[in-house]
């Protein structure tokens, strides 16, 4: 397969500021070395609990941390291919990044939030065709009528505003206006997560099928691991801004290698009342503070497997059973 896309040791910080100056006071390591490939046509899935680094991620892809962050220090390359040209999206300035912004689209997680109020739908949908499109305004107007049937809404709904739909209606017209710009990537920040179980499968569904339609590469970001397995080709776990385990969707999902990922799908709800919890793995303390990271594994001081040289020296991802895991021990 070809790769579209390449993310080599990621490294985003936040700084936090205190005192009466408001100097520099400590950092938040929101992603500590991420890496991973996106392949042309394939769902890599994003997982891992609240405040893991997930949705830093998909913005630092996007380059836009330094527009929404100030002071936020971001290493590491994101490599984008196409057409035979390669670039590092994160050495660019706002303005050289702007022709890639057409190539790298994004889903917001909240439909409510991510939707301008005061503009109408078609206004919303056709704002990406008048920055990068070369179009007239009948043309526009005909792609936003297009887009909008392709996430099964209507021409009249286009005169319509944002209040006036549900919430994954809202989504259908995220969606309309991720796609409205031919994008090759398209990142979902948690896409369904506000919405109703009913309506996430729609929504699921809208997304394969338009992928398949478009030959898109989606990086899919939620926490919701059924949701993940059913759309994902490849799924990466995350912990404390970091991956520990990556491979094909079904045996990371069907058989965990990391603790941390075997503790992550035991507490997936399963549609059976008859069934027991004895086989769920219930993780100890809570998530350790981003600022004072602990040294060696960062899982360590949760981990029910773990080893006292868990705490002095990091681990590397290691190729087992056909996938990369940061675990010498399971």
């Amino acid at each position: 397969m070809e790769k579209i896309l390449e993310v080599k040791d990621l490294r985003v910080r936040f700084p936090v500021f205190g005192g009466v100056f408001l100097r520099k006071i400590a950092e938040v390591k929101a992603v500590d070395g991420m890496s991973f490939d996106l392949f042309k046509g394939e769902t890599l899935g994003l997982v891992g609990e609240s405040g893991c680094g997930k949705s830093t991620v998909g913005r630092a892809i996007l380059n836009i941390l330094h527009a929404m962050n100030y002071g936020v220090e971001i290493s590491g390359q994101v490599l984008y291919h196409d057409s035979g040209k390669t670039v590092d999206l994160n050495q660019l300035s706002r303005s050289q990044m702007r022709p890639y912004r057409s190539a790298i689209q994004m889903i917001f997680q909240d439909p409510y939030s991510s939707l301008n109020p005061r503009m109408t739908v078609g206004q919303i949908v056709e704002e990406p065709l008048k920055i990068h499109g070369h179009y007239s305004k009948s043309e526009r107007r005909d792609r936003v009528v297009w887009l909008l049937e392709k996430v099964g809404l209507t021409s009249r709904h286009a005169a319509q505003y944002p209040h006036e739909f549900s919430g994954g209606q809202r989504q259908r017209i995220g969606i309309a206006r991720a796609l409205s710009t031919n994008p090759k990537i398209v990142i979902a920040d948690e896409p369904v997560s506000a919405l109703d179980v009913s309506i996430q499968a729609q929504v699921i569904n809208l997304m394969q099928d338009l992928q398949e339609e478009f030959n898109l590469s989606y990086i899919f970001i939620a926490h919701d691991l059924s949701v993940v397995r059913h759309i994902s080709d490849r799924i990466a776990v995350m912990y404390l801004g970091k991956v520990v385990e990556l491979g094909p969707g079904e045996s990371v999902y069907k058989n965990p290698i990391h603790p941390y990922s075997r503790a992550l799908l035991s507490a997936v709800p399963r549609p059976d009342p008859t069934a027991t919890h004895e086989d769920r793995i219930r993780l100890v303390g809570d998530v350790p503070n981003p600022i004072r990271k602990p040294s060696g594994c960062s899982f360590h001081t949760r981990c029910p497997i773990v080893r006292p040289s868990c705490s002095e020296e990091e681990p590397a991802l290691e190729m087992r059973e056909g996938r990369a895991v940061a675990c010498p021990f399971s």
